[in-house]
């Protein structure tokens, strides 16, 4: 019984490790076009710092699981 609940949790942190990926690299693109305005550098910092974690958190969680083969 506890396989496809496995299974169920693989393809949600796949799918947030991709959001979470494109959310980095809009953030990337927001300060290129930002310049150097300071409100843009400022809040791309602290929404990097907020990414960091994330892909701390679930990102790398889902490297483990598929090197695993845990689905």
């Amino acid at each position: 019984m506890g396989k496809p609940r496995e299974k169920e949790e693989r393809v949600n942190l796949d799918g947030m490790k991709t959001i979470i990926d494109q959310l980095e690299q809009l953030l990337i693109e927001l300060k290129g076009l930002g310049g150097e305005m300071p409100v843009i550098e400022k809040n791309v910092k602290a929404m990097m710092s907020f990414i960091h974690v994330l892909k701390f958190g679930v990102s790398d969680v889902a490297e483990v699981a598929k090197s695993e083969n845990f689905s």
